[in-house]
């Protein structure tokens, strides 16, 4: 059996462990809220921005809209959006583990696949699943990333799109499955689905035709930003649930564990005393029966 004072102070490091573990708690809980009020805005202004793109891609010709489709010839780009610090439970491995699956059924189709990886826990996930990462990139840790966080990564994959290191790009992300619920899903972003093709005869009057091509590219990476950012949004959001259900877990196994560590201690303190007693006894009888 352990001392008394290794049992104490086992005790003591897990009874300051436990107000660390509400704070990490707490401030997942303000994240996590701060992120349900900003999607409101954000999916309205994803639907405007959705709507004025597939407007002008769907008024397009045949050769125009060629031009926008996935490249079958070229590997497929698996983006995975994992987190950025621990503390989150098994988030990472069961996106990794869900991408990867997904990845074996392209491969065995027989199209090459690129990894790409938000969040350099996840990207660590990755590697150690022998994965080799095309591109990657960290993001915010304990907060919600903000838009122009996302920006300049959006910007790269459409770069690395355009140079041909993927012909299609597929996100790997933990999105909300339910209030309080979250499960990995797979979605294509790049390039984005073009709606059907209409014949549009006063497209000349709104939009001048040299315009079009300039129009459609500031939409199409407005549509990829904003696409992406959801999805990262999403991601985070997720990744705090899963920081406060880990968090709470943690909290209340170290309480119990304080809870029996000091009923050890009692345990222990009672039989020394009792040995105490004993040894008194003991020498007392030697000394008045010799």
């Amino acid at each position: 059996m352990e001392s008394l004072e290794a049992l104490e102070a086992h005790r003591r490091g897990l009874s300051r462990l436990v107000p660390i573990l509400e704070a990490v708690r707490s401030i997942a809980e303000l994240a996590w809220r701060d992120a349900q009020r900003g999607f409101p805005p954000l999916e309205a202004y994803a639907e405007r921005v959705r709507m004025a793109f597939e407007s002008l891609a769907a008024t397009l010709t045949r050769d125009e809209r060629a031009a926008l489709a996935p490249r079958d010839r070229l590997p497929v780009g698996l983006l995975f959006i994992g987190s950025e610090r621990g503390l989150c439970g098994p988030f990472n491995e069961r996106l990794v583990a869900h991408g990867l699956r997904h990845a074996l059924g392209l491969m065995e189709a027989g199209t090459a696949i690129r990894y790409l990886c938000l969040g350099r826990r996840g990207a660590r996930v990755l590697e150690a699943a022998g994965v080799t990462l095309l591109y990657t990139r960290g993001l915010t840790s304990l907060s919600i990333p903000a838009y122009v966080d996302i920006q300049e990564i959006a910007m790269d994959l459409l770069d690395l799109t355009g140079s041909g290191a993927f012909g299609q790009l597929l996100t790997v992300h933990n999105a909300l499955a339910g209030r309080f619920e979250y499960a990995p899903t797979v979605r294509s972003l790049l390039p984005p689905p073009l709606p059907p093709a209409r014949c549009s005869p006063a497209r000349s009057v709104v939009i001048p035709a040299g315009d079009t091509p300039v129009l459609l590219t500031h939409l199409m990476t407005e549509h990829v930003l904003v696409d992406l950012f959801r999805r990262v949004r999403e991601s985070a959001i997720s990744e705090q649930l899963a920081r406060i259900y880990t968090m709470r877990l943690a909290a209340d196994n170290a309480r119990r564990l304080v809870d029996d560590l000091a009923a050890r201690c009692a345990l222990v303190r009672r039989n020394a005393i009792t040995d105490s007693l004993l040894e008194t006894v003991a020498g007392y009888e030697a000394a008045v029966n010799p």
